[in-house]
């Protein structure tokens, strides 16, 4: 049997609690996967206080990780809170015995309060990289990755990245097959596509002056269309030397950078909520051709147009399929396939 043993101090997220049990507390023997002992350790073996909601009663101590093949740090509602001693401790130990140590979201500033992640590649949720960085100045962060491996330590981006890791670990000890038959009951892709880069938010800062604000909405209005700097600066009335400053400095980005962007945000929304063929896509949202369309969403997001469609389609790709993939429609339905 294999002992799996979930780190729990006061404020860990009930999400991360429950990907963790869903994931190595029930069985899933129709998988192919083994039984597992899930051992729920907290200081002191006291309850502890969740967030948001609820609380867990442990089963174990600090001593229940000694025997743990897979320890995990979870993630906790106050990322920036004090690790306890004792827990720095099993944690280390646990380390130095050759377990493998993993932390699911937030879990990855409890991990380098053990100084476990020094010199060592991490990530975790992408709003919280900059924390990260101070937190463990000497780690390699990565803000475009949805987990991390070095050595026997391993991180995970925000929320459902820690599901992601957990399927990895699943995959990397019992084989592809195994994992795959797990993420259908789960009803998640086997290996999702891309890192953190598709799910961050870009948008523009408030209140820029009245030329740039006006320019703004004027060119969100014809994404479509062919324009590029020079029209942003004839509408606001200025030179491209003296637009291209004013812009930055309203913005922060570069005119060419916030176009680009756009018109990436708007081809995301149409493989959302449209059928369209990429084709389509690609000329209304500016980029012309579906070549260009691949090229720059794989530079900007890390994914395909196609494989984009495919995590984050709507109903319309329910209702109408997905136009040109029937693998991907067979994929679909499976993962669609009531449970036993």
């Amino acid at each position: 049997m294999r002992t799996v043993g979930l780190l729990v101090l006061e404020g860990t997220r009930t999400f991360d609690t429950a990907v963790a049990a869903e994931v190595w507390g029930r069985p899933h023997a129709d998988t192919g996967l083994p039984p597992f002992e899930l051992r729920i350790c907290t200081p002191g073996k006291v309850t502890i206080p969740m967030h948001p909601v609820g609380a867990l009663v442990p089963t174990h101590g600090l001593s229940g990780l000694d025997e743990c093949d897979l320890v995990l740090a979870t993630g906790r509602g106050d990322h920036l809170a004090d690790v306890p001693q004792s827990a720095r401790r099993a944690l280390k130990n646990a380390y130095a015995r050759g377990a493998t140590v993993a932390s699911l979201c937030s879990g990855a500033f409890t991990l380098a309060a053990a100084g476990l992640l020094t010199n060592r590649k991490a990530t975790t949720h992408w709003a919280l990289l900059d924390d990260l960085a101070k937190a463990a100045p000497e780690a390699d962060i990565s803000g475009d990755v949805l987990y991390t491996q070095d050595g026997p330590v391993y991180t995970s981006a925000g929320v459902v990245g820690g599901l992601d890791l957990c399927l990895h670990l699943i995959r990397r000890d019992f084989g592809a097959q195994v994992a795959t038959r797990l993420a259908k009951r789960l009803v998640m892709p086997p290996a999702r596509d891309g890192g953190q880069r598709q799910y961050v938010e870009a948008p523009v800062p408030e209140q820029p002056p009245v030329s740039i604000a006006s320019t703004v909405d004027w060119a969100m209005a014809r994404l479509g269309d062919p324009i590029g700097i020079t029209d942003l600066a004839g509408h606001a009335r200025m030179s491209d030397r003296t637009f291209h400053r004013a812009f930055v400095a309203a913005t922060g980005s570069t005119p060419g950078r916030w176009l680009s962007i756009q018109r990436i945000r708007l081809a995301q929304r149409l493989l959302e909520t449209t059928s369209l063929t990429v084709d389509s896509v690609a000329q209304r949202s500016g980029m012309g051709t579906a070549a260009n369309l691949r090229r720059r969403m794989k530079a900007q997001i890390g994914v395909s147009p196609d494989s984009y469609r495919r995590t984050f389609g709507g109903s319309a790709q329910l209702e109408n399929g997905l136009p040109g993939d029937p693998a991907a429609a067979q994929r679909l339905d499976g993962l669609l396939e009531p449970l036993p």
